[in-house]
Order: structure tokens, then sequence, then C-alpha cells
């Protein structure tokens, strides 16, 4: 579905630029988190979303509140504005 990936892309490009904030490399954030530098690329890349749990683990290790990356999201200049809530 369109939606999905559009959600996948805003999550994954969010992510990315978090962990570019934080000064962090793939393999750094990945080693964090316990989960393969591949597996957060794809992540990253939009192809797919993290699990809820996954997703967690990131934020935590990225400093960044449930909250702020909501924000983050609805801010994006990714095309969220016409998927349902």
């Amino acid at each position: 579905m369109r939606a999905d990936r559009d959600i996948a892309c805003a999550v994954g490009a969010t992510l990315r630029g978090l962990r570019r904030k934080r000064g962090l490399t793939q393999p750094m954030l990945a080693d964090l988190v316990g989960i393969s530098r591949g597996g957060l690329a794809t992540y990253e890349a939009g192809q797919h979303i993290p699990h809820l749990v996954i997703l967690m683990r990131l934020l935590v290790a990225l400093g960044c509140s449930w909250e702020s990356f909501g924000r983050s999201l609805k801010h994006s200049s990714s095309p969220l504005e016409g998927v349902r809530r």
C-alpha cells in the first residue's frame, strides 16, 4: 500500500536524521540497539518499519522520546498528511 510505504519512508528518514544529528554511524547505532547494520539500513531506507520494541530501543539509544519522535514525523517533509490516523 502507498500509505504504508509513505510511513516507512518517513520513519526511516526521521531515524536517519536523528542518528546523524547524534553523530552515530549505522554500525554504532545498530550495536547499541542489538540489531544488524543491514537491518538498520532497511529501516532508514524505508524498506521496512521496525517492530515497536526495536523502534523504542532505537529511540532510547538516540535519546529521543516517543513524543519528540512523533512531532518529528508530523513535521517531516514526507507525505504523511494524507494518512488517516
